[in-house]
């Protein structure tokens, strides 16, 4: 693997369209959206059997999104030879970017934190874990408090209005930041790629405090506040990170820690446990 680079993506419209491959795809998906999707499919779809239709998802377009690649030499033309071991023909190789990895960030709002145990199919609870960690409960469908006229049970309910549970590492009230969508191919795990994509974007995390500041003053509107109260909701450096329980590790290296009062819960058929850090962002790190 020659020297990786990295490309980046901001927000944009994205007619994506789940399970066409990439030259299919409407042409004004950004590439860099459909390397990301290409790595995506490849980990969460064909690795770990999520459904394609579940890997693309409403966040996506408001999210900013990195691709790391990695410069691959192949051989093209094979060498020959002539009877008498005289080259008469150069093997010839051919250098290429392939996409290798991604990462995304979510800005805020976002939904509630998972329930304790709870059983997501693409962002839906559909039921719990019971007791002995084995037998599914369907989630029986709820009815009850309202906020502003939307039940706080029901999927229909805006982003901004939904309440949140206080947790060991968020108060429940302060907006954040997710880092998500981390996947690296399997050929090229093992040279740090994940910890360069985490890095990436935390860094342009701290260049970029108030890029997605703008318009929260709507967001104060519905109750949803900093840590300032009283001001305007503005990101304070809080990242949250809903992480599979197998990759908790690499995470922790990253600066995570585990939230133990978020819980763990199922992501099509993963388990999964939320983690937080907090950026500097006014003396970097």
């Amino acid at each position: 693997m020659g020297t990786p680079f990295i490309t980046m993506q901001e927000p944009a419209r994205l007619d994506y369209v789940p399970g066409q491959p990439a030259d299919r795809q409407p042409h004004n998906v950004p590439k860099c959206f459909i390397d990301a999707m290409q790595v995506r499919n490849a980990v969460f779809v064909d690795e770990q059997k999520v459904p394609p239709e579940n890997e693309f998802d409403q966040d996506d377009p408001r999210s900013c999104h990195w691709v790391v690649h990695a410069s691959v030499s192949e051989v093209v033309q094979e060498e020959r030879l002539d009877d008498q071991g005289n080259i008469i023909q150069p093997r010839r190789r051919s250098t290429r970017s392939v996409p290798v990895g991604t990462i995304r960030v979510v800005p805020f709002p976002h939904e509630p934190h998972p329930a304790p145990n709870g059983v997501y199919w693409n962002g839906v609870l559909t039921g719990r874990v019971a007791d002995d960690g084995e037998t599914i409960i369907p989630e029986e469908k709820k009815t009850g408090p309202t906020i502003k006229g939307h039940s706080l049970y029901t999927d229909r309910i805006p982003l901004m209005l939904r309440r949140d549970r206080a947790t060991d590492l968020h108060d429940g009230r302060e907006v954040y930041v997710k880092l998500g969508r981390l996947a690296v191919l399997p050929d090229y795990r093992g040279n740090a790629l994940s910890k360069l994509l985490v890095r990436q974007a935390l860094s342009w995390l701290r260049a970029h405090p108030d890029y997605f500041n703008a318009g929260a003053a709507e967001l104060a509107s519905y109750g949803v506040s900093s840590r300032c109260d009283g001001a305007a909701p503005y990101w304070d450096g809080l990242v949250c990170v809903h992480a599979q329980e197998a990759v908790v590790p690499l995470w922790e290296r990253c600066g995570f820690r585990v939230d133990e009062g978020m819980g763990r819960w199922m992501e099509e058929g993963i388990w999964h446990v939320g983690m937080f850090m907090r950026l500097n962002l006014k003396k970097g790190e």
